[in-house]
C-alpha cells in the first residue's frame, strides 16, 4: 500500500479566503464534504447555498461525440450503468467554469482530428489535458461513494468505494480543482501523462482505471492518453524503454497493456514524492508543489503484480494465437503475456492484425 501523500496545513484547518471560498480542504472535510457529502466536489458548497445541475463524469460532449448517452460502462463492481445517466453532484457556477476552462479545448482538440491533442501538449497544454483527466478519475471514484458494491442488499449495503482510501486522494483533488481557486501548480506536483496514436475507429472510445495506483487510460478515438496522478513524472523513466521501441499507432489492446504498464510503475515506485500546500498570509496566493528524491528508485519486476493488473485491465480475453481461452487467462494471470513486444522485445506494430483480439463492443 502506498502511503498517502502529505500536504503541509496548520492543524487541523480547512482554510479559507476572506470571500469564504475554500482554498485548501482539510484530510477530515475533505472525506466528509467531498467523498462522502453532497456537496459540490469542486467549491464544496451544498445545494442550500447554490443552484445545482450535476456533473456528466464523462464530459456531455464526449458523450455526444462518440454515441455514449446510450450505451453502459462497466463499473467496478462489475455492474453496468448508462453513461447519460453517470454524474456527480456539481454546482452550476462550477460546471460553467469547467466547460470553460477545459471541456471546450477539449471538445475542439478532438474534432480537430487526430494528432491535434499530441500537437496541443507538444506547444504546452499538457496541464490542460492532465488536469481535465484528474478530474476525470476523481469523479469517477467520488460516484462509487453512491453505488452500492451489491445490488441483493442480503449482501450488505457497502458502496463500491467502502475500500479506498479517501486521504490518498486529497493531493489529486487538491490539484483538479486548483483552476477555481487560482493555484499555481508546480511541475512536481503532478505527474506522468503520456499521449499516443492508436489504429481504431475515430469513433471508439475507452476508459479504464487503477484506483491504488491513480492511473487512468482514455482512448478519444485515434488518440490514446494515458495519466498518472500521484508519481511526479516518475513512472515514465520505468516505462521509457518501452516507448523507445514503439514504432508506429498501438492497438486498442495495446493502448490498455501501456497503461498497466504506467500503473505498475507508480505501485512500485519505492521513494514517493511529497505534496505540499503554501498559502500566502493575505491568503491570496496558493501553490501546490512536490518534494522528490533525485532519481526515482523502484521495487524488482513482480511477474505476478503484472499479472494481476493485465487480468483487471482485460476482463474478456478471446483466444490468443494457438492457445484456447482458458490457456491465455492463465498466461496472463502469470504475468507471461502482452501486446506490446515480442520475445525478442520488438515492438508488434500489425497486432491488432495478427493477433485477433478484439476489446468487447460496448451494449
Amino acid at each position: 500500500m502506498k502511503d498517502a501523500p502529505i500536504a503541509i496545513l496548520p492543524p487541523g484547518a480547512t482554510i479559507r479566503n476572506d470571500a469564504g471560498e475554500v482554498l485548501l480542504f482539510s484530510w477530515p472535510d475533505f472525506v466528509a464534504t467531498i467523498c462522502e457529502g453532497a456537496a459540490c466536489f469542486i467549491c464544496g458548497r451544498s445545494k442550500r447555498e447554490v443552484a445545482f445541475n450535476d456533473e456528466h463524469i464523462v464530459p456531455n460532449w464526449a458523450l455526444h461525440a462518440f454515441g455514449l448517452h446510450g450505451k453502459k460502462v462497466t463499473l467496478p463492481n462489475g455492474q453496468r450503468t448508462v453513461y447519460g445517466n453517470y454524474t456527480i453532484p456539481c454546482c452550476e457556477p462550477c460546471n460553467t467554469e469547467m466547460a470553460r476552462r477545459f471541456e471546450d479545448d477539449m471538445s475542439a482538440l478532438v474534432r480537430a482530428g487526430p494528432g491535434a491533442i499530441h500537437d496541443h501538449v507538444a506547444k504546452g497544454g499538457g496541464f490542460q489535458v492532465f488536469n481535465w483527466m484528474a478530474l476525470i478519475f476523481l469523479k469517477l471514484h467520488l460516484k462509487d461513494r453512491r453505488l452500492k458494491m451489491h445490488l441483493d442488499r442480503r449482501l450488505g449495503d457497502d458502496p463500491i468505494s467502502a475500500g479506498y482510501i479517501w486521504e490518498n486522494m486529497h493531493h489529486l483533488h487538491a490539484v483538479a480543482r486548483a483552476f477555481h481557486i487560482g493555484a499555481t501548480v508546480q511541475g512536481e506536483a503532478t505527474g506522468s501523462l503520456y499521449v499516443f496514436p492508436i489504429d481504431a475507429a475515430p469513433d471508439a472510445f475507452d476508459l479504464l482505471t487503477f484506483t491504488e495506483a491513480q492511473t487512468l487510460y482514455i482512448q478519444l478515438g485515434t488518440t490514446g492518453l494515458i495519466a498518472v496522478f500521484d508519481d511526479a513524472h516518475a513512472a515514465t523513466n520505468r516505462v521509457m524503454w518501452i516507448i523507445e521501441r514503439i514504432t508506429g499507432p498501438l492497438s486498442p489492446f495495446q493502448g490498455r497493456n501501456m497503461a498497466v504498464h504506467y500503473a505498475m510503475a507508480n505501485l512500485d515506485l519505492e521513494n514517493r514524492p511529497r505534496f505540499y500546500t503554501l498559502i500566502s498570509e493575505d491568503r491570496t496566493r496558493v501553490t501546490i508543489g512536490g518534494s522528490v528524491g533525485a532519481a526515482p528508485i523502484f521495487r524488482p519486476y513482480d511477474p505476478a503484480l503484472f499479472g494481476d493488473l493485465m487480468s483487471a485491465a482485460f476482463p474478456v480475453l478471446p483466444a490468443v494465437n494457438d492457445l484456447d481461452p482458458e490457456e491465455a487467462r492463465a498466461r496472463l494471470a502469470s504475468g507471461d503475456m502482452n501486446f506490446l513486444l515480442d520475445e525478442q522485445n520488438r515492438f508488434v506494430a500489425d497486432h491488432a492484425r495478427r493477433s485477433g483480439l478484439v476489446l468487447p463492443p460496448d451494449e
